[in-house]
């Protein structure tokens, strides 16, 4: 037996680290950045291999890249951009659906519109120029609008964020909005 322990025993110990370090790994009590990576490049592989017909040449991703920033300025673009991007996908390039990857939570305000509503109620609600200049520049500096414009009754997808209200369990769905059957077929 001590002879045993003698010739194997490094290896047994070498083996019970390497598994207590996978082990830790695989229960989240820390990261193995290389191990994370090797699981993505197989999990890839994996997905090329098993696809029927291989990679869909009719499915494009537009993604943000540095030479859009460079040409249109800094994430997030105004819905004014957004909403042409749309127009320009549906009308131009005849796409079938569209997605965002995107959660559009909070209303865009880089047009200056609710300074211009805020005058147009107080220092200048007498000025009759003004007030017939705004109504007509108004639905042009509604970005919120104009993105509305551009996605309605066109098949698009929203991104959608989950969150922690009360009452709401993290990583479970909400309830559905619509009753089962409601689209049938």
């Amino acid at each position: 037996m001590k002879q045993f322990l003698k010739k194997y025993g490094y290896r047994y110990l070498l083996g019970v680290a390497v598994s207590l370090l996978l082990l830790g790994h695989a229960a989240d009590f820390y990261r193995i950045g290389l191990l994370d990576r090797l699981d993505e490049i197989i999990y890839d592989a994996r997905l090329r291999l098993t696809m029927p017909g291989g990679v869909d040449k009719k499915i494009a991703i537009v993604d943000i890249d540095d030479k859009s920033l460079a040409e249109l300025g800094r994430w997030p673009w105004g819905r004014d951009k957004l909403a042409a991007l749309v127009n320009e996908l549906f009308d131009h390039y005849h796409i079938s659906v569209l997605g965002f990857d995107v959660v559009f939570a909070e209303p865009d305000d880089s047009s200056g519109l609710a300074s211009l509503d805020a005058l147009a109620r107080t220092r200048l609600k007498d000025d009759g120029s003004f007030q017939n200049a705004f109504k007509t520049l108004r639905p042009q500096l509604d970005y919120d609008a104009r993105f509305a414009r551009a996605l309605a009754g066109r098949p698009v997808v929203l991104g959608f964020a989950l969150s922690n209200l009360p009452g709401a369990s993290s990583g479970v769905l909400p309830a559905p909005v619509f009753a089962p059957g409601t689209f049938a077929g």
